[in-house]
């Protein structure tokens, strides 16, 4: 089947919304404190051990930081 050109206009507009978003998260992110940064990093070590020990994978070191 064909596409219409409203459907590639709309499937565009989506993707612009969405590309757009995450350069906003992005720049979010980058602003944020280093203490925060690395806050979110251990909490991303963690979830990922998680998933790990769920598939059998070998666990990976999670940062302690006081």
């Amino acid at each position: 089947p064909t596409r219409r050109s409203s459907d590639l206009n709309s499937t565009a507009g989506l993707a612009e919304k969405i590309f757009d978003g995450k350069a906003r998260s992005r720049k979010a992110a980058a602003a944020l404190p280093i203490e925060e940064k690395l806050r979110r990093l251990v909490f991303m070590q963690q979830r990922a051990n998680e998933i790990r020990r769920r598939v059998g994978r070998p666990l990976m070191r999670v940062w302690n930081l006081p």
